[in-house]
C-alpha cells in the first residue's frame, strides 16, 4: 500500500517539470536554524580569535600558521564537496561497460557505464531496439557511471531523450570568460516513460545528465541522493605530496544549482552499498533481470543426486534475498506510468 501511494505521487510529479534540486525554503512556521559562525561580523570574528589566543589554556600555540591551517580546514569543510585537500594521488578511474536488456518484456534497461563514444553508439542502438520491440519505457542506470568532467558526452547522452534545440544545462565559473551552454542536438530516440537510477556516487557529468533529464525529459529519479559534485574540478599542487582539488565551474539546470546539495530522488530506495556493488558486478554476467524478479530457489532433489549436480550451488544470483530494489521499483514505475498515460 505504501508503494502504491509513492507511485501515485511519482506519476503526478512526472506530469509537469520540477526543479532540478530541492528547494531550500523552510516550511511555513518553522524558523531557520541559526549558524553562530555566520551570525558574527568581521569585527566580532577578530574579537573571538583574540580572546582564544589570549585566554585559552593553549592560546600560546595559536600562531599565524595555526590560524591559517584552521582557516583552510574550515573553508574546505564549508565548500565540500567542491574542495578536497589530498595527500595521495587520485584513484585511477577504470572504464565501466555498457549493458542493455529488456526486463520482463516491459522495460528497456540501459546501464550506461562510462560516458564515452563507444557507449553512446551502443545507447543509440539499444534505444532503437527498444522502440522496435515496443518497450513500455526506458530505465537509465547511472549507478555504475564513473565520475568525470566530460559534460559534452553528458549533453550528447541527454540529446537522445530531449527534443532538438532543448537548453540542457550551463557550465559556469569564475575562471570562464563566458558560461558554456549545452543544447540538445540530434534525434530524440526515447519513447515512453523514463526512469533514472542514481545514488551517492552519481557525480560530475553523470549528475548533470540526471539533472537535465529530470527537468527536460520529465524523468523520475529513483535511488538515493546524488553526490552534489556536479562541478568541473581542477587539481592544483600545493606541496610536494599534496594537491588541492577545487571546483572551478558548476552545472546549472534551468538556472538551478545542483552543487552542493545534489539531487533528491523522487522515490528514495535505500540499499546497502556493499550489496549494491555485488549486484552491479554480478549483473554483468547473470543479467539484471536475475536481481529484479524473485524466483523460487532450486532445491537439491533425487534427479540432481542422480545427475551428480547441486542446483543450490549456483551463481550469486541464486542467493535468496539478493534483489536490486531500486531497479525493481523502476520497473514497476515504468509499468505504472504507461497505464497512467494510456488512461489520461
Amino acid at each position: 500500500m505504501k508503494f502504491f501511494f509513492a507511485l501515485v505521487f511519482a506519476v503526478s510529479t512526472a506530469i509537469a517539470p520540477t526543479r532540478a534540486a530541492e528547494s531550500t525554503i523552510p516550511a511555513p512556521g518553522v524558523a531557520p536554524a541559526v549558524d553562530p559562525f555566520h551570525a558574527l561580523d568581521g569585527g566580532q570574528v577578530e574579537q573571538a580569535i583574540s580572546i582564544l589566543r589570549r585566554d585559552h589554556v593553549r592560546g600560546a600555540k595559536i600562531d599565524d600558521t595555526a590560524l591559517g591551517r584552521a582557516t583552510l580546514q574550515g573553508l574546505i569543510q564549508s565548500l565540500a564537496p567542491g574542495a578536497v585537500l589530498a595527500a595521495d594521488a587520485p584513484a585511477p578511474v577504470y572504464p565501466s561497460p555498457f549493458r542493455a536488456e529488456i526486463l520482463d518484456g516491459r522495460a528497456g534497461y540501459i546501464r550506461l557505464g562510462s560516458l564515452q563514444t563507444e557507449n553512446l553508439a551502443e545507447l543509440d542502438a539499444s534505444l532503437r531496439d527498444f522502440a522496435a520491440k515496443d518497450a513500455h519505457g526506458v530505465i537509465l542506470d547511472l549507478r555504475a557511471t564513473p565520475e568525470s568532467s566530460d559534460f559534452a558526452a553528458a549533453a550528447q547522452s541527454a540529446s537522445r531523450f530531449c527534443p532538438p534545440g532543448t537548453a540542457l544545462f550551463t557550465l559556469a565559473g569564475p575562471g570562464r570568460d563566458e558560461s558554456e551552454e549545452f543544447v540538445s542536438a540530434g534525434d530524440n530516440l526515447s519513447r515512453g516513460a523514463l526512469v533514472v537510477l542514481i545514488d551517492e556516487n552519481t557525480a560530475g557529468a553523470a549528475e548533470a545528465l540526471a539533472a537535465t533529464l529530470r527537468w527536460n525529459a520529465r524523468a523520475l529519479l529513483v535511488g538515493t541522493r546524488s553526490s552534489g559534485r556536479c562541478v568541473e574540478f581542477a587539481e592544483v599542487p600545493v606541496g610536494e605530496k599534496t594537491s588541492l582539488r577545487v571546483a572551478v565551474a558548476e552545472v546549472l539546470v534551468a538556472g538551478q544549482e545542483v552543487y552542493p546539495r545534489g539531487l533528491r530522488p523522487d522515490i528514495e530506495i535505500l540499499q546497502d552499498p556493499a550489496e549494491r556493488e555485488t549486484i552491479l558486478a554480478a549483473a554483468l554476467v547473470d543479467g539484471s533481470a536475475s536481481f529484479v524478479f524473485e524466483k523460487e530457489r532450486a532445491q537439491f532433489d533425487e534427479a540432481s543426486l542422480v545427475a551428480g549436480t547441486n542446483p543450490e550451488i549456483g551463481s550469486v544470483a541464486a542467493k535468496p534475498g539478493l534483489i536490486d530494489r531500486p531497479l525493481q521499483r523502476a520497473v514497476d514505475l515504468v509499468t505504472a506510468l504507461r497505464v497512467f498515460r494510456q488512461t489520461d
